[in-house]
């Protein structure tokens, strides 16, 4: 099968399961938020904060490693797998005493602890569900895990909804979240017993191999952590659990629409790995380039539409305990363009074992991001800690595509991207939220929306080609009754 419609098939399939999920999980935390109210959600999303951050040290950057291996068809492949899991059974206990460390000694009060206590096993389950799909990945078998993705998910947000209802607060949420990861645990390892994976015995130098080709991985993995949750942490260190409850709404409206990246991403890594393993220059080039294009078409419309939309979303959707949410939300969306932009890059990056320039950009910007917040929060609050993000998440974008600009052919082709995503963002924002700001939500939501489709075609970042090509891919292709007899 070709890469392009490898690439398609795959993260059509995640895209779609992880599209559910994130529906569940949004649905399942607007009513969380209206229950518990703001300081409740503030002490459950700071709990989960913090063990967010300390997770990477269950992982120290394996997982892509093994994906790496196993999808460039490496004889070591299904040792390092084995080697990180057996590797994570020591790692995971390091990373619940720092997580329980901290929450000692900042002084978290009995409920939040407690809270951080069940995270942590929450944290300790995914580190292993987690690299038991990539290595599906590796195999490019997403479907188990678009699967147990879902009915994990759904298990997490019934239980959850169950524990607010009921008044089990914080500690109740964290349970329901133990229960999706338990599931996943199980789900995962039961597909790589019925698929017959190989697990062979690890040598001393497939545990030295692993932790060289996980270490630029690993600093990655925790920079991502830190200046993505760190706002959190001095948001509350500042502002209480309040302040981080109003954030949280604002935050969780915003990333989890990275699921669309992330869902790509998933499938155009091993695409990349295989790729550049048999020395296919110029269908890297393309793949890139094609995905940077695909990334910019769907990350602009929404985030011009987030921001522009925020004072109406956020009473609509939590009520008016959280309109303080609001000044956050309209600045936070614009973290998703940079975001949407970055994926691509970091899979290339990656794929051709040039993890360490991801590496650097990702330390360079948890520095930015540490100080920004430092700097920002303390005055400015969740507003501060908004702003913080966007700043860093677009210079994290800008170093990648200083590092890619080879790839691409040229790095005007990069910023010409860009600017061209920026100018639809900016007149599908004035159409939302300048010309579409009396009208109701639903009749400005489908004027921007018809506004943001046309600037797509306008600035070439969608085409009739395209269109033809979508279109021909989704129609049923007809089949004789011979080739049907054939298949059954």
């Amino acid at each position: 099968m070709a890469y392009g419609a490898r690439i398609a098939r795959n993260a059509l399939l995640l895209m779609g399961a992880t599209a559910g999920q994130k529906v569940i999980a949004f649905v399942a935390f607007i009513f969380v938020a209206r229950l518990l109210g703001t300081d409740l959600t503030g002490v459950y999303f700071y709990a989960v904060s913090i063990t967010s951050i300390f997770v990477i040290f269950a992982d120290l950057g394996m997982t892509p490693v093994v994906i790496r291996a196993i999808a460039g068809g490496r004889k070591d492949g299904g040792r390092l797998f084995s080697a990180a899991l057996r590797l994570k059974l020591y790692l995971a206990p390091v990373a619940i005493f720092l997580a329980l460390g901290y929450a000692f000694f900042t002084g978290a009060d009995s409920v939040t602890f407690i809270s951080v206590a069940i995270a942590c096993l929450v944290m300790t389950a995914d580190t292993f569900h987690l690299v038991m799909y990539g290595a599906l990945r590796g195999k490019q078998n997403l479907k188990p895990e678009a699967v147990g993705m879902f009915i994990g998910q759904t298990l997490t947000g019934v239980c959850a909804i169950g524990a607010a209802w009921f008044g089990y607060g914080p500690i109740g949420l964290v349970l329901a979240l133990l229960i999706g990861s338990t599931w996943n645990v199980t789900w995962s390892f039961l597909n790589i017993r019925g698929l017959k994976m190989s697990i062979p015995k690890a040598r001393i130098a497939d545990y030295r191999r692993l932790a060289i080709e996980a270490l630029p991985f690993g600093i990655a993995g925790l920079s991502v952590k830190v200046y993505s949750y760190v706002d959190s942490l001095f948001l509350h260190r500042f502002y209480g659990a309040h302040a981080v409850g109003i954030y949280a709404v604002a935050y969780k409206l915003t990333y989890a629409l990275q699921f669309l990246p992330i869902t790509f991403t998933a499938a155009l890594y091993p695409a990349l790995a295989s790729a550049y393993a048999k020395k296919e220059a110029s269908e890297v080039q393309n793949i890139f380039l094609g995905s940077l294009r695909l990334m910019t078409a769907i990350g602009f419309p929404i985030t011009a539409g987030l921001s522009a939309l925020a004072p109406k979303i956020i009473p609509l959707l939590y009520g008016d305990a959280y309109l303080a949410s609001v000044d956050a939300f309209r600045i936070l969306p614009w973290v998703l363009l940079p975001i949407f932009l970055d994926f691509p890059i970091g899979a290339l990056l990656n794929a051709t074992h040039r993890a360490h320039l991801k590496t650097g950009a990702m330390v360079a910007t948890m520095i930015i991001n540490v100080v920004a917040n430092a700097i920002l929060v303390p005055k400015y609050g969740p507003v501060g800690a908004a702003w913080a993000g966007v700043l860093s998440f677009w210079i994290l974008f800008g170093i990648g595509a200083w590092f890619t600009r080879k790839n691409t052919g040229n790095i005007w082709h990069l910023l010409s991207l860009t600017l061209r995503g920026l100018i639809a963002a900016g007149v599908s924002w004035m159409a939302w939220g300048w010309i579409g700001e009396p009208m109701p939500l639903l009749t400005t939501a489908i004027f921007g929306t018809a506004v943001a489709i046309v600037m797509g075609f306008a600035v070439g970042l969608v085409t009739v080609q395209d269109v033809f090509r979508f279109v021909r891919r989704v129609r049923p292709t007809p089949q004789n009754v011979e080739t049907l007899h054939e298949e059954g």
